[in-house]
């Protein structure tokens, strides 16, 4: 369940408003009966799990969702939007699932209770004049507790959306501040009660500054902790089933491997190596899901109003997507995973580096790039319109290291030449889009020919399969056309003068 709320810090004679009285929306306000919840939240020694906005807890309480509660932030949200999972188990014992979905951020730590808190919560329904629910206020008196001792008590006010995004709770929080609460951050109880240290910076770091006069090791560090947290941020969302989150971690995966070969003279081989072998096993697990979710996705949408009759090819994809997710979730569930994340984190807080990565971002990264450049532009050359696939998906290859590379050493060229530099990523990404459109109606049409034995007892698939197989085709025809026409803007020296060191 995902859940929208607002925090607001309110002195100790604020009462909650009457939302009637403004121009809200609001025509009903409920009252609804008070609760007395205790919480034990946990975590790990370092506290991991609040470190990266995650909240672990057992609560009583509530009605309805007594029991164990998990929440995930919402990338983009600042905190506001959080996703809730409500867990099955009884107290002091985590769920399985639990433990399962927060193993990247963990890394085989202990978890253990690390605060309790007791809340004394008044509560209020907000309702249009349709009845309609639209969010609750909820006034927290909360007590920190250590034992039977409160150590620490403090106050404060909650808006829920029930059945509103979160620019409608914004107008409906004017209220509130009207009346005299103030907006606090929105970290949760347990991070407020746990201090400093529940809000220090997660692991690793990315407080690395980058600059075209600094050292080129500081960029190496900064991409590989970007992809790490890329990586660990959506891991749990795979697990989940959820395909943004599977393609999410494919593309830290492929990035960090991109990075790792674009660097190459700046790190140590041997090193680099090691993690580039890792990074593939992982990618190639979480790419057999997410090429057959992008392939499902795709010809169910070219096939339009013959989806019933193609009824074996997308039995055949859902099977196949079934091993594949199973298959998925033993590697994430393996030791040899949880080992590559550790090593992860580890290089991107220390990564083994050559002497060249103390020389100044200006001078040493735009050639790393030039490089990579290089073997795309010979490549895309020589193609011709009539090539194999193959040999475009060669090229798509090329054209997203490249990318790639631009994108990692943009931040550290500064201003003006850091923007040009992102100018050519994009212009890049457009020729990798089409030739990914191209790939993607490459392998629709191996995929749509062999499963041509098995619709032979279905009535309609040959035919709607043959209409399928005509569409792929004209795509890919049409994706051939649409690279060349990028390529020859892309393939101008005006774009690549930033490369000069």
């Amino acid at each position: 369940m995902r859940e929208t709320e607002l925090k607001f810090a309110v002195h100790g004679s604020f009462a909650v408003p009457s939302f009637e009285q403004d121009d809200s929306g609001v025509a009903i306000v409920e009252k609804l009966p008070p609760q007395d919840l205790r919480a034990t939240y946990y975590d790990t020694p370092d506290l991991r799990l609040a470190r990266n906005g995650i909240t672990l807890r057992y609560r009583s309480g509530e009605e309805e969702n007594s029991g164990w509660h998990l929440k995930l932030p919402v990338d983009g949200a600042g905190g506001r939007v959080r996703d809730e999972l409500y867990l099955r188990g009884v107290p002091r014992r985590i769920p399985d699932e639990a433990v399962d979905l927060v193993t990247a951020f963990v890394r085989g730590e202990k978890l253990g209770p690390v605060a309790s808190l007791k809340t004394r919560r008044r509560r209020w329904r907000l309702r249009d004049d349709a009845g309609t629910e639209l969010a609750d206020v909820m006034d927290d008196e909360v007590s920190v507790l250590e034992g039977r001792r409160v150590v620490a008590r403090f106050r404060e006010v909650e808006l829920e959306g029930r059945s509103v995004e979160l620019d409608r709770l914004d107008r409906l929080a004017l209220v509130l501040r009207n009346a005299g609460a103030v907006d606090s951050e929105p970290i949760p109880k347990a991070v407020r009660a746990l201090g400093p240290r529940a809000t220090a910076p997660a692991d690793p770091s990315d407080g690395h500054v980058v600059s075209p006069s600094g050292p080129a090791s500081e960029a190496v560090k900064a991409a590989l902790v970007h992809g790490v947290r890329r990586l660990v941020a959506h891991d749990p969302r795979a697990r989940l089933g959820e395909p943004e989150g599977v393609h999410q971690m494919r593309v830290a995966a492929r990035r960090m491997r991109s990075d790792l070969q674009t660097f190459s003279p700046l790190v140590e081989a041997q090193w680099a190596a090691e993690l580039t072998a890792e990074l593939k096993w992982l990618a190639d697990g979480l790419g057999k899901v997410r090429d057959l979710d992008v392939l499902e996705d795709r010809l169910r949408r070219s096939a339009g109003d013959l989806q019933a009759d193609l009824e074996p090819l997308f039995a055949s994809l859902e099977e196949g997507h079934r091993q594949a997710r199973e298959a998925l979730l033993q590697v994430l569930r393996s030791p040899r995973y949880r080992e590559l994340v550790d090593k992860l984190v580890g290089a991107a807080t220390g990564p083994e580096l050559t002497e060249a990565a103390s020389g100044p971002c200006e001078d040493v990264l735009p050639g790393l790039v030039k490089s990579r450049w290089t073997r795309l532009a010979k490549g895309a050359r020589a193609l011709s319109i009539d090539d194999p696939d193959e040999d475009f998906h060669a090229i798509r290859i090329r054209a997203k290291r490249a990318r790639y590379a631009a994108e990692a050493v943009a931040p550290a060229l500064g201003p003006d030449r850091g923007a040009r530099a992102k100018r050519f990523a994009k212009q890049v990404a457009e020729v990798q889009e089409a030739l990914g459109d191209h790939q993607d109606a490459s392998v629709a049409l191996e995929v749509i020919a062999s499963v041509e034995n098995r619709g032979r007892n279905h009535p309609g698939y040959d035919f709607a399969a043959g209409r399928l197989f005509e569409r792929q085709s004209h795509d890919l025809q049409g994706q051939r056309v649409r690279f060349f026409q990028l390529w020859d803007e892309l393939d101008q020296k005006k774009h690549r003068r930033w490369m000069k060191s």
